[in-house]
C-alpha cells in the first residue's frame, strides 16, 4: 500500500491553529475513505470497481443506497455480451475484447461467433480469449450467414438475464455495464436500456459525441437515434425471435421498433458509455458506404407501421443524411379545423395572412377563421380579403392567451390552430403535416418550424432548462440539418411553440385554455407542459414551416419578466429535468452544442 505522507504547506502551518486542524481533519477522511474503499473491495472481491470514479461517486453521494447496493452484490444480474465477428482485424478486435474484460461490473458473458471469416487471424484471438477468460462462450460457423444470423447464435450462447450486441471493433467505457446494472437494481422490471456513444476516429481519438434524448416514440420513428449500446432482457429477445435476417445491415432498428411495441419500460442512460469505431467502408465514417443498409431500414419502418396499424407510408426524408425518414400519415375523413388568428392591429399582415391561409389549407378539411381582436375590425372587412373561407372577427381582451381563449367559446370545429397576424404559412403541406400528428389519441400539441422574416430558425421545438428557463431548439441558426440532423426529423419535445401550434378542442377546454396569467409570454409552454402532465405527447414536425415577421432576438430578450419566474415556480420540476434535452448540452446555447465532456 502506498504510504500516505504528510507535507502541509509553510503558509498553512502558520495561518493559525484553525487552517492546521482543518489540514489534520481532510488528511484523516481521506486515510478513512481509502480504508473503506479497500474494505468494500474486500467484501465484494472486485478491486476494480472500488477505484472506480463512478463507484466512488456513486458511493459517496448515495451512502444508503450504496450499501443497498454491497449487500445485493451477489444478487446482481448477468449480462451477455453479443459479438458477431467476420474478418476482423486482430488487433481491434483484441482492444474490443479487452474492454469488456476491463469492466468494472464483473457479472457478464462473452458469446462470441465467427461468421466464417476468409483471414485466418480471427479464430486464434477468439481461442485466446476462451484461454484467458472462462467467461468467454464462443462458435465458428462453417459459412458466412450474415449479421443477423450470426447475433442469434450468439444469443443461443446466452444465459444471462439481459443480452446486448457489442460490434467486433467497437469498444465499451470501463463503466458501461455497471452504469447499466444501477438501473436494472433501481427498476427491477426494466426491458431495454441504452446510452449515449461517441466515435472513434482513425488516429485513435474519441470525437462526434451523440447525446440522447429519453425515450422519444416520435424520433424513432424518423430515425434509429437508440443504436448503440442496448441491453434487452433475454426473454424478451427470445419472444420476438431474434434479429431478422430480413432486414439485414438494419436488423438493430428493425428489433428496436419490435422491442418498443412490446414494451414501454425502457431508460436511457445520458452517459457516454460506448464507442463506434470509424473504419474504412464504414457508415459509421461514411453512410454513403453501404446505402443498403438504408434501403432495409425503410423497409423496417415500413413493416412497423404496418403492425401498428398506421396508415400511411415511409419516405427517405429530404434534404437530410441517409437513414434520416419521414412518416406520412392518411388524414382521417371528417377533420375540422378552427383556425384562430390573434390581430394586433397590423392590417397589412392580417390580409397576407388570410390570403396565406386561403391558398394553404387543404380543400378536403373543413374550416373557419376567428379573428380574435382587441382593436376594432369588422368580419365584413375581414372576409373581404378572404371570401372563400368564413371569417368571425370576435372582440376580445388585449392579452393573448385570454383574447383566443375568449375566441375559442365561438369555435365550432374540433381542431384548433393558432396563428397571428405577424406569420406566414412558409409552406403548402404545412396544415396538413400538424394534422396528420394532432389526429393521433396520443398527441395533445403539433408544431413546426417557424423562422425569422431572415430566413434564420426561431423555433423547432422548446427545450427546458436552457437559459436559465428555457430555450427554443436552434435558435438563430440557419436552415441546416442542424446537430445530428434534428431540424429534419418529427419528434418530441416538451412544449412547441404556440403561433404556428394545433391542439384539439377537447383538450384546450379540459385544460380551462391558456393560463391567461401568462400574458406575455410562456402560456403556450405552460399548456404543452399540462398536456404533457396526463401523458400525451408534443410532436414538432419540420414539415410544417412558418415565416415569423419579427426581427431576431437577443438572448436576453426572450426572458420575459414576471412570467418567466412564475413559470419557473410552476414547472421548476420539470424545467430542471426536460426528457428530451441530453444534460450533457450546453445550457448557455439553444443549437445542441455539447457543454464540457468528461472521459472518466
Amino acid at each position: 500500500m502506498e504510504r500516505l505522507r504528510f507535507s502541509p504547506l509553510p503558509e498553512q502551518l502558520h495561518s493559525g491553529n484553525n487552517n492546521l486542524l482543518n489540514l489534520w481533519r481532510d488528511t484523516f477522511k481521506g486515510l478513512v475513505r481509502k480504508w473503506i474503499f479497500l474494505i468494500i473491495g474486500f467484501l465484494i472481491q472486485n478491486d476494480f470497481l472500488v477505484k472506480e470514479k463512478s463507484f466512488q461517486k456513486f458511493f459517496t453521494a448515495n451512502i444508503h443506497n450504496a450499501i443497498d447496493l454491497l449487500l445485493s452484490w451477489r444478487d446482481r444480474p448477468l449480462f451477455s455480451i453479443l459479438v458477431p465477428a467476420y474478418n476482423s482485424d486482430p488487433e481491434i478486435l483484441k482492444k474490443c475484447l479487452d474492454s469488456l474484460r476491463s469492466q468494472i461490473y464483473r457479472k457478464w458473458e462473452l458469446c462470441i461467433v465467427d461468421d466464417g471469416s476468409i483471414t485466418p487471424e480471427v479464430r486464434p484471438v477468439i481461442q485466446e480469449y476462451a484461454r484467458l477468460d472462462s467467461r468467454v462462450k464462443f462458435e465458428f460457423s462453417e459459412a458466412n450467414e450474415g449479421i443477423a444470423v450470426t447475433i442469434n447464435k450468439a444469443a443461443r450462447l446466452a444465459g444471462g438475464k439481459f443480452v446486448g450486441v457489442l460490434d467486433h471493433d467497437d469498444e465499451l467505457h470501463p463503466s458501461a455495464l455497471f452504469e447499466f446494472y444501477l438501473v436494472c437494481r433501481k427498476y427491477p422490471d426494466i426491458d431495454c436500456i441504452y446510452c449515449d456513444e461517441d466515435k472513434i476516429n482513425l488516429k485513435g481519438e474519441y470525437c462526434c459525441p451523440w447525446f440522447k434524448s429519453d425515450w422519444n416514440p416520435d424520433l424513432l420513428l424518423s430515425f434509429n437515434y437508440i443504436m448503440h449500446f442496448v441491453l434487452c432482457r433475454r426473454s424478451l429477445y427470445n419472444e420476438l425471435g431474434g434479429v431478422s435476417k430480413a432486414y439485414e445491415g438494419s436488423q438493430d432498428y428493425d428489433f428496436i421498433l419490435r422491442v418498443t411495441e412490446k414494451t414501454k419500460k425502457i431508460f436511457h442512460i445520458p452517459r457516454i458509455l460506448y464507442h463506434w469505431r470509424m473504419g474504412a467502408g464504414s457508415i459509421s465514417l461514411n453512410p454513403d458506404n453501404k446505402p443498403a443498409v438504408f434501403v432495409s431500414g425503410i423497409a423496417a419502418l415500413k413493416d412497423a407501421l404496418t403492425r401498428r396499424n398506421i396508415k400511411g407510408t415511409a419516405l427517405d426524408a429530404p434534404d437530410a443524411w441517409p437513414g434520416v425518414y419521414r412518416v406520412v400519415r392518411d388524414i382521417s375523413p371528417g377533420l375540422c379545423c378552427s383556425i384562430m388568428v390573434f390581430f394586433r392591429g397590423n392590417d397589412k399582415g392580417l390580409q397576407r395572412l388570410l390570403l396565406n391561409i386561403k391558398n394553404s389549407v387543404p380543400l378536403f378539411l373543413k374550416r373557419e377563421i376567428i379573428v380574435c381582436s382587441p382593436l376594432p375590425l369588422t368580419s365584413e372587412k375581414a372576409n373581404s380579403w378572404c371570401p372563400d373561407i368564413p371569417v368571425r372577427v370576435v372582440r376580445t381582451a388585449d392579452n393573448i392567451p385570454l383574447a383566443f381563449n375568449q375566441g375559442v367559446e365561438y369555435a365550432e370545429n374540433d381542431i384548433l390552430f393558432f396563428l397571428d397576424d405577424e406569420m406566414e404559412i412558409a409552406a403548402a403541406e404545412s396544415m396538413k403535416g400538424l394534422l396528420e400528428h394532432i389526429q393521433r389519441p396520443e398527441v395533445g400539441a403539433a408544431g413546426g418550424t417557424v423562422y425569422y422574416e431572415n430566413g434564420l430558425v426561431e423555433h423547432a421545438g422548446v427545450i427546458l432548462g436552457c437559459l436559465g428557463l428555457l430555450g427554443y431548439a436552434h435558435r438563430a441558426t440557419p436552415d441546416t440539418p442542424g446537430y445530428v440532423g434534428l431540424k429534419r426529423m418529427i419528434s418530441n419535445y416538451s412544449a412547441v411553440m404556440g403561433l404556428g401550434m394545433m391542439t384539439k378542442k377537447e383538450l384546450f377546454m379540459a385544460e380551462g385554455g391558456f393560463d391567461p396569467d401568462f400574458s406575455k409570454a410562456y402560456w403556450d409552454v405552460d399548456y404543452c407542459l399540462k398536456l404533457r402532465e396526463k401523458n400525451l405527447l408534443i410532436t414538432y414536425t419540420p414539415y410544417a414551416k412558418f415565416i415569423h415577421h419579427i426581427a431576431v432576438k437577443a438572448i436576453h430578450e426572450m426572458r420575459v419578466e414576471p412570467d418567466a419566474s412564475r413559470l419557473r415556480q410552476k414547472w421548476r420540476h420539470v424545467i430542471d429535468h426536460d426528457p428530451y434535452f441530453n444534460p450533457n448540452f450546453s445550457i448557455t446555447r439553444e443549437d445542441f452544442s455539447p457543454g464540457e465532456i468528461q472521459y472518466d
